[in-house]
């Protein structure tokens, strides 16, 4: 081998080693790139471990919060009053403790529960909330055993239901709503597996044995079962506007009689009394079929009762709760009441825009009242323009009240807004 081919020889070994070298350095810099990112990945693993795991409950808690509040027009909150007292106590001292529970319409308050634990508490309607809906739900409803001249457009709780409802009057309901003057709804537990609820305008009490809700005049504690129709809501819905027209009309006090009274019910031993006694006074024309002295019977009692100063509007019988139209009639008519009935009407009423007769041993002294005013033009006057009513906010606040109770009939799952035990009789 010549001298040249050893020189070419030992230069291809050089640069052999030169190239294995510089490969070896390569991987050992690759060793080192991937021996740092697995250093950083490990210092990390932990935080981002932590931070995976808080995400996943936050979406838990998400999910939870959306499913609890579902945020539906039909949605509506619940708040009930727990009342507790010393039943010991008189009414004046008793003080009660509030316990307020909370709930939405998945229905998590099961109310017959609630009325069974709490059977004495009367239940606060004014804690329902129930929020417009966007799209009216359809409901099927049977009226029945109205009194004769009904008229179902001018039905207050039909005018409430379609408020809210699209209401279908249907032989096939899912509501029945009746009232006394008949007898076609009893019975129809065995006919129709629906949800009832009962209406009175009179002074008779509800048969809950045969209804699962109520409204009536009395004061009875039912729990959610039950609305008792206050005074101003009922027959003296005239009182929230027509005092502010009395109070400006023009009154011709020289034209008007003495005094009226319309009855063609001759029950009432003390409002016979009481005529008997203030006709001694002056005549009293009456205007109804019992004791008529104007030789007939009036048509339009309204219009009648418009010629005189004064209107006798006593009840047939005294009883807690029960304001039958003779007093709104008095006071729609521009006349000054004479009244005798529930003595509750005295939390309502101004005491000054009306004369209240309490008993029989009160003739005597509000029959010297009555001919003062009479004999006075300027205290008739006087009290003809009083305010009716004592709070201008009762009305609207009782009003809302009579609508949820009709609203959380009809909002609660139908099985179980059913109360009474049904005997439904199997078809053979």
């Amino acid at each position: 081998m010549d001298e040249s081919e050893e020189k070419i020889k030992n230069k291809n070994q050089n640069e052999f080693s030169k190239n294995k070298d510089d490969e070896y350095e390569s991987l050992q810099a690759n060793k080192k790139s991937k021996h740092k990112l697995k250093a950083v990945v490990n210092k990390y693993k932990k935080i981002i471990m932590i931070m995976s795991i808080a995400i996943f409950f936050l979406l838990i808690c998400i999910i939870i919060i959306l499913f609890k509040n579902p945020s539906t027009d039909n949605s509506y909150e619940v708040v009930l009053k727990e009342e507790k007292g010393n039943k010991n106590e008189s009414v004046n001292n008793n003080e009660t403790e509030n316990n307020q529970i909370t709930s939405n319409i998945n229905n998590d308050i099961d109310f017959k529960e609630y009325n069974d634990k709490f059977p004495d508490g009367s239940f606060d309607f004014s804690k329902l909330n129930y929020p417009v809906p966007s799209v009216k739900r359809k409901i099927y409803v049977k009226y029945m055993d109205f009194w004769p001249a009904f008229v179902l457009e001018r039905f207050d709780v039909h005018k409430i239901l379609i408020e809210r409802y699209e209401v279908v009057v249907s032989d096939n309901p899912d509501y029945v709503i009746f009232s006394e003057f008949g007898g076609e709804n009893y019975g129809m537990e065995n006919k129709y597996n629906c949800v009832k609820l009962f209406l009175s305008i009179e002074n008779r009490g509800p048969n809950f044995e045969n209804t699962d809700y109520a409204i009536g005049i009395h004061y009875i504690n039912k729990g959610d079962r039950y609305f008792r129709k206050p005074t101003e809501v009922h027959q003296l819905t005239a009182i929230h506007s027509v005092y502010n027209v009395t109070k400006v009309k023009e009154i011709d006090i020289k034209k008007k009689k003495f005094c009226a009274w319309v009855v063609s019910n001759g029950g009432g031993y003390v409002r016979n009394k009481f005529f008997d006694k203030l006709s001694e006074y002056k005549k009293v024309d009456s205007g109804g079929s019992f004791r008529n002295n104007i030789g007939g019977a009036v048509s339009d009692k309204l219009g009648f009762l418009k010629n005189y100063k004064f209107s006798i509007c006593f009840e047939n019988s005294k009883t807690q709760g029960y304001i039958s139209e003779k007093l709104s009639d008095a006071f729609e008519a521009g006349t000054i009441p004479i009244y005798y009935g529930d003595d509750t009407v005295l939390e309502i009423l101004n005491n000054r825009s009306y004369i209240h007769v309490k008993d029989e041993d009160d003739f005597a002294e509000k029959i010297e009242l009555i001919k003062k005013i009479d004999q006075n033009d300027t205290l008739y006057e006087e009290m003809i323009r009083e305010k009716i009513v004592i709070d201008d906010n009762r009305y609207p606040r009782e009003v809302q009240k009579y609508k949820n109770f009709i609203y959380h009939v009809i909002e609660q799952d139908k099985e179980k807004a059913k109360r009474f035990e049904r005997k439904i009789k199997k078809s053979s």
